[in-house]
C-alpha cells in the first residue's frame, strides 16, 4: 500500500477510535456509577455531610494561613504538591483577603513565574507565565477563555501549574495553567457581608451565604455589586470625566450528598459588567530618536469617555463525583459558558511629525491637501516630541462567545509487581463558538480614491494638553463579520508510581483532536494604503481544518531525606495556529504550522524546621516553536523562542501568627529564530518579559493577650525593566511597589465576628507601568498610592 494512503488510513482509524473512546469515557462510567449499589452506603446523610464538606467559619485566622498542600489540576486526583515532580503553587482565599486583592491578576502576582500582561486594556484576565502569554483559564477544571472576568469574591483558591500542562488539559499555553477553584456549598451555616471602599471612589459590597437545607442538601449564594470610580480621568474642553467600573455577580450553587460515595453539585454564575478599556500611556521619541514613556500625569487617560466594554456572562456547571467500593473515583463535569459583549474605543494609533500643521481634532481626509499632509506626517514607531497622537475609532460588535464542555475521568490506586500506583484516565470534549463583528468609524474619500473608497475617522490629541477638543462618539460601520466553531477532544492517561519509599515516577500521555469551521464575510476590504473599499459582493472567506497531536510528560522525584527531595521532569504542549479576520483584513495564511513547546525542569523541594520553613527551587528550559505574533494586524510566526529560568519559592511560619510568602524568578528569554527576512530580531528579548521579579508578603496576627486577633501585613514587589516591543527599541522601566495593611477581628454574639481592615497600596506613590501590548501605544499604568478600608461581618 502507498505510504501516504496508509498514513491517511491510520489517521482515520485514530480519529474514529477517538470519538468512540471519548463517548465511552464520558457516558459509560457515570451510568455504571449510578447503577452501583453497596451495603456501605447506609451511613446517615448527616454523617456524610459532616465528613464530606468542610466548615467555613474560623474565629480569627488559621496559623498557616498561606499554605495549601493539595491540588488536583496537575494530575486529576488530589495529591500533596510536594510529592509531584512538577512546579505547582496553590493560592488560598486568605491571601486575597489579607492583600485586599481586587482582581485575579492581583492574586497571581504571588506566583514567582507570573507577570502582568495588557489584558485588552484591563478588560480581560491575562498574564504571562514563564515568559509566555496565557490565553486560557480553567474554572473548576473546565475551560473558558481569558475574556472571562472572575470576581475574586467567588474564589476559594487558585491552582497554578508552571510549564506545559497539555497531558491533562489539552491545548493550553506552554507557560502554564491557571485553574480557579470556586467556593462550594458547606454543611455548616455561615453568612458574610463585606464592604470595600478606597480613596478614589471604590464602592463594592459582597454577600456570601451557605448552609444546609436538609441533611443531604447544601446551598451557597454569592452576590457582589460594584459601582466604583477610579483614579483615571478624561479631560477635554468639556471638562473632566472620571473612569468608572460597574459590575454585578450572582453565583448560586447547590450540592446533593445522599451518602459518603456520591456528591452532585449544580452551580450557576451570572455576571453583568461595564469595564473601561484603558490603553494606558504611550512612548515618545525625543529629538535624538530615543524612545521613553511619556511624562504625563498618571491620572490622564488618552482614550475617550466612551471607551468601554459592556458584557453579560452566564456559566452553568454540573459536577457528579462518585466513589466505588474499591476506592476508585469517577468525576463527571459538564457545563455551558456564554459571554456576550460590545465595546468601543478611541484607539491610540500613530504619532505625527512637526510637518503636521492641522492641529488637534478630527481630520477631514476628503480634502486632498489635508490627506497629503496627514499621511506624510504619520509616524508609526512612537509619538514624537511634539506630543501629537492620532486615534482611530473602532469596536467589537454583537460578540457572542460560548463553550459547551463535557469531561469524565476515573482515578484510583492499584498495585502491580509490588509497586503502588495511582492512575488517571479521562476524556473531554469542548465545543467553542464565536460570532463577532468588527466595527470601524469611516469617512467617505471617494472623491480622491474612487467610488466606494473610505478612510478611517482619525482625530488628533495633544498628550501634554489639559484641554483637548471635545469628543463625540463616532458612528460605527460593520466592516467584517465572522462565525467560527472549534471542536476540541482529548483522551488523557496519567500514572503516579511509588517505585520505592523514596522515589515517585509521574508519566502521562494525551491524544488531542482539534477541528475548526469558520466563515467570514468582508464588507469593506482594507487596502495597503489603509483605506477601505466597499465590496459590491461581500467577500466570503471559509476556513476548515483539523489537527491531531500526541503530548507527553514524565517526571521523577527522589527523597534525599525525609525533608528534602529532588526532581526532574519533561513536558510538552500543543496549540493550533489559525488566521483571523480583523478590520476587514485577513491576518494570516490558512496553512500556519501549529505552535509546539517542550520543557525540561529540575528542582528541589524541602520542608525544614518542623515544617516551619518550606523552600522550593526549580531550573527550567522552555522552548516554543511557531509563536504567533501580530504586526499591524498581520499574523507572523516566530520560528523559535526560548526561556531559561530559575524560580525560588518559600513559606515561613517561624512563630505562631507569623506567615511569610516569598518568591523570586530569574528569566532569560530570547527570540532564537524570528522566521522573518525583512527584520532581524534574533537574539532579542520578547516584549513584556522581565529578567527579574521578586515578591514578598508577610503578616503577623497576635494569638493571645489584649491584642489578640490584631494583624498586620507588609509586602513588596520588584519587577525589572522589560522591552516594549520585539525590536527592543524602548523599555518599560523597573519598579518596586510596597503595600501594607492591618486588620482586627472583633467577636460578638456566640460565634460571630467583625473584621475591620485598612491599608495602603503603593506606599511610596511610585509611578510605574505594569505591561504593554508590544508597541508604543498601549502601556498599562500602575495604580498610584491608594488608601482603602473594608469591613466584613461573619454571622
Amino acid at each position: 500500500m502507498n505510504k501516504s494512503l496508509l498514513a491517511a488510513a491510520i489517521a482515520q482509524e485514530v480519529r474514529r477510535a477517538m470519538h468512540v473512546l471519548c463517548a465511552a469515557s464520558i457516558m459509560i462510567i457515570p451510568v455504571y456509577s449510578l447503577s452501583e449499589e453497596t451495603t456501605d452506603e447506609q451511613g446517615s446523610a448527616e454523617e456524610s455531610a459532616s465528613q464530606q464538606l468542610k466548615t467555613l467559619r474560623i474565629q480569627g485566622t488559621r496559623l498557616n494561613r498561606y499554605q495549601f498542600d493539595e491540588a488536583n489540576s496537575a494530575t486529576g486526583f488530589n495529591i500533596d504538591v510536594d510529592e509531584l515532580p512538577r512546579s505547582v503553587q496553590v493560592l488560598p482565599e486568605q491571601i486575597i483577603q489579607d492583600q485586599n486583592a481586587e482582581t485575579l491578576e492581583d492574586v497571581l502576582q504571588n506566583v514567582a513565574a507570573i507577570t502582568r500582561a495588557h489584558g485588552f486594556g484591563g478588560t480581560e484576565s491575562q498574564v504571562n507565565i514563564r515568559g509566555f502569554t496565557n490565553s486560557y483559564l480553567f474554572v473548576d477544571g473546565n475551560p473558558v477563555s481569558n475574556r472571562f472576568n472572575v470576581d475574586v469574591a467567588t474564589i476559594e483558591r487558585v491552582e497554578v501549574i508552571l510549564g506545559p500542562a497539555s497531558v491533562l488539559h489539552g491545548q493550553v499555553s506552554p507557560g502554564g495553567l491557571i485553574n480557579i477553584v470556586t467556593k462550594k456549598p458547606q454543611a455548616e451555616r455561615a453568612n458574610n457581608v463585606q464592604l470595600d471602599l478606597d480613596q478614589y471612589g471604590q464602592r463594592k459590597i459582597t454577600a456570601d451565604s451557605t448552609g444546609s437545607v436538609t441533611d443531604s442538601i447544601q446551598y451557597r449564594i454569592i452576590v457582589a455589586r460594584e459601582d466604583s470610580d477610579t483614579f483615571r480621568e478624561v479631560q477635554t474642553e468639556d471638562g473632566k470625566t472620571s473612569v468608572t467600573r460597574e459590575t454585578l455577580t450572582i453565583a448560586p450553587s447547590i450540592s446533593f450528598t445522599p451518602n459518603l460515595d456520591n456528591t452532585i453539585t449544580l452551580s450557576y454564575l451570572y455576571s453583568d459588567q461595564s469595564l473601561p478599556i484603558d490603553r494606558g500611556n504611550v512612548a515618545v521619541a525625543d529629538e535624538n530618536g530615543d524612545i521613553s514613556i511619556a511624562d504625563i500625569p498618571v491620572e490622564r487617560r488618552l482614550g475617550s469617555k466612551y471607551d468601554n466594554r459592556d458584557s453579560t456572562e452566564h456559566k452553568i456547571q454540573l459536577d457528579f463525583d462518585h466513589t466505588f467500593m474499591s476506592g476508585w473515583k469517577n468525576k463527571l463535569k459538564t457545563g455551558y459558558y456564554q459571554k456576550e459583549f460590545e465595546d468601543y474605543q478611541a484607539r491610540p494609533y500613530r504619532g505625527l511629525s512637526d510637518s503636521w500643521t492641522g492641529g488637534t481634532g478630527t481630520v477631514d481626509l476628503s480634502d486632498l491637501a489635508t490627506l497629503g499632509s496627514f499621511t506624510s506626517s504619520m509616524q508609526g514607531s512612537s509619538v514624537q516630541s511634539n506630543g501629537l497622537l492620532v486615534r482611530t475609532a473602532d469596536s467589537n460588535l454583537d460578540v457572542t462567545e460560548s463553550n459547551l464542555f463535557v469531561s469524565n475521568s476515573l482515578s484510583g490506586d492499584y498495585r502491580i509487581a509490588g509497586i503502588q500506583n495511582t492512575l488517571y484516565f479521562g476524556g473531554n470534549i469542548n465545543q467553542r463558538k464565536v460570532d463577532h463583528s468588527d466595527g470601524f468609524a469611516l469617512q467617505d474619500v471617494s472623491n480622491i480614491f474612487g467610488a466606494g473608497a473610505y478612510a478611517p475617522v482619525f482625530d488628533v490629541i495633544d498628550i501634554y494638553s489639559n484641554s483637548n477638543p471635545a469628543y463625540s462618539k463616532a458612528d460605527q460601520t460593520v466592516v467584517s463579520e465572522n462565525s467560527a466553531e472549534y471542536l476540541e477532544m482529548g483522551l488523557s492517561l496519567q500514572n503516579l508510581a511509588k517505585l520505592t519509599e523514596r522515589m515517585n515516577l509521574l508519566t502521562g500521555l494525551r491524544y488531542d483532536r482539534f477541528e475548526i469551521d469558520r466563515n467570514d464575510t468582508i464588507y469593506y476590504q482594507q487596502q495597503a494604503n489603509g483605506t477601505f473599499v466597499k465590496q459590491e459582493d461581500p467577500q466570503k472567506v471559509k476556513l476548515s481544518g483539523s489537527n491531531d497531536n500526541f503530548s507527553g510528560q514524565a517526571g521523577l522525584m527522589y527523597d534525599l531525606t525525609k525533608t528534602v527531595s529532588v526532581y526532574g521532569s519533561w513536558a510538552e504542549s500543543f496549540t493550533p495556529n489559525y488566521p483571523d479576520v480583523t478590520a476587514g483584513q485577513v491576518t494570516g495564511d490558512d496553512n500556519m504550522d501549529p505552535e509546539e513547546a517542550t520543557q525540561y525542569e529540575v528542582g528541589i523541594k524541602s520542608s525544614l524546621l518542623n515544617d516551619k520553613l518550606r523552600l522550593g527551587l526549580s531550573l527550567y528550559q522552555l522552548e516554543r516553536y511557531n509563536v504567533m505574533t501580530f504586526e499591524n494586524l498581520e499574523a507572523k510566526l516566530n520560528g523559535k523562542e526560548e526561556t531559561k529560568g530559575l524560580e525560588l519559592t518559600s513559606t515561613m511560619q517561624f512563630v505562631p501568627g507569623l506567615n511569610v510568602l516569598a518568591s523570586y524568578t530569574k528569566i532569560d528569554s530570547e527570540i532564537v529564530d524570528d522566521n522573518n527576512d525583512s527584520v532581524d530580531r534574533e537574539g532579542n528579548r520578547p516584549y513584556g518579559v522581565p529578567t527579574d521579579k521578586l515578591r514578598l508578603w508577610g503578616s503577623y496576627e497576635f494569638q493571645n493577650g489584649r491584642f489578640k486577633s490584631l494583624g498586620f501585613g507588609l509586602g513588596m514587589e520588584y519587577v525589572s525593566d522589560r522591552y516594549g516591543d520585539d525590536d527592543n527599541s524602548f523599555k518599560l522601566p523597573a519598579y518596586t511597589v510596597f503595600d501594607m495593611s492591618s486588620w482586627y477581628h472583633i467577636p460578638f454574639g456566640k460565634d460571630d465576628q467583625l473584621r475591620v481592615q485598612a491599608g495602603v497600596k503603593n506606599l511610596t506613590d511610585e509611578t510605574y507601568y505594569t505591561a504593554n501590548l508590544g508597541n508604543a501605544y498601549r502601556i498599562n499604568v500602575g495604580n498610584p498610592r491608594t488608601f482603602y478600608v473594608s469591613a466584613s461581618v461573619d454571622f
